[in-house]
């Protein structure tokens, strides 16, 4: 491989670094960049010897620039975004998740709407509604559903059963990222996942009313640093199985069932938009005076809305760039 492929390579990973944020889809951005077919291919020659070796080079400069910023976003988000202005971050990627569909509504297009498209829809939406709602009502202490797992990170060898949860969890964002629309790490979010899994690397602070629990990281804390070091590897342990799988069965989903496959999606991305401001995370936002502040949400709706209008603009432009380059290898070809 070149060394300026691996450059571009490179970069692309780093862009792809910004999923670990939820709502951003890995999907997403990587059509954006360009470099969606690319990983989806790598990941599935994976399960190939004959193709394991290339497939594996191929992504390593992906991989290493996507955990390098992923590192890098995690500690922006933990320590800025949702200490300080949390209703306007989640409306910002909210924004990009919304700005992101013209990804997969362009699939439904060439023939009328039927019930089943819209059956499929609603199906999906009703799924990634009430993840969020169920998270939100256990919050409130209206739902008798645990859904809070700051402690049981803390201390994982005392609550055993959260290293399956943790496991389908981290299957099901596996799968979530490599579906353009989905975020992996939006999945967890309103699972009530996501801030937990990030304060095992970086603390929280400690100010009056914060509404993060304050929970010591592995480096202040080292006393329970094993199990919850154990707890993050089945987490990609489920993610590593999650993404292999997901590579090979999208690829044959989207060549055999295509236009289904992105009916279920569409619903399930309509339905998390919602359930990124109604879940369990959110609800300590709005309880807390200090973020529950009127400009947050005026500012909120802003940036949403101009991060939505910029992200269709960009996918707009993206979706024509491979338009053209499927046209000029249709025209190569046969020349």
């Amino acid at each position: 491989m070149k060394l300026k492929t691996w450059q571009k390579d490179l970069l692309k990973g780093s862009a792809l670094g910004t999923g670990i944020l939820p709502g951003v889809s890995v999907g997403t951005v990587g059509f954006i960049v360009n470099v969606y077919d690319k990983l989806i291919n790598s990941l599935a020659g994976l399960k190939s010897k004959k193709t394991f070796k290339s497939s594996l080079i191929a992504l390593i400069p992906i991989g290493f620039g996507c955990l390098l910023f992923t590192f890098l976003f995690l500690f922006f988000w933990k320590r800025v975004a949702y200490e300080y202005f949390p209703f306007v971050t989640i409306a910002i990627l909210a924004g990009f998740v919304l700005g992101g569909l013209p990804v997969m509504t362009k699939e439904l297009k060439g023939a009328p709407l039927t019930w089943r498209d819209f059956l499929r829809i609603g199906i999906g939406f009703v799924f990634a509604l009430a993840i969020g709602v169920v998270s939100f009502l256990s919050a409130a202490g209206i739902v008798d559903i645990d859904m809070e797992f700051y402690e049981q990170f803390a201390n994982p060898f005392s609550s055993p059963w959260v290293y399956l949860i943790v496991l389908g969890v981290g299957l099901i964002s596996a799968v979530a990222c490599l579906i353009p629309g989905i975020s992996g790490s939006m999945i967890m979010f309103i699972f009530g996942l996501f801030n937990p899994v990030v304060t095992i690397f970086i603390s929280g602070k400690r100010p009056d009313g914060t509404i993060l629990p304050y929970q010591a990281s592995i480096f202040e804390d080292q006393t329970h640093m094993w199990p919850r070091l154990l707890l993050i590897a089945v987490l990609l342990v489920g993610m590593l199985v999650g993404f292999v799988a997901t590579s090979v069965a999208m690829r044959k989903l989207l060549d055999t069932h295509r236009r289904g496959t992105f009916g279920y999606v569409i619903g399930f991305v309509l339905g998390s938009i919602i359930s990124m401001f109604v879940n369990n995370e959110m609800y300590f936002v709005y309880m807390n005076p200090q973020t529950n502040q009127w400009w947050q949400f005026v500012l909120g709706a802003i940036l949403g809305i101009a991060t939505a209008v910029g992200a269709y603009f960009l996918i707009q432009k993206a979706i024509r760039r491979e338009a053209a380059e499927a046209e000029k290898a249709v025209t190569d070809t046969a020349e």
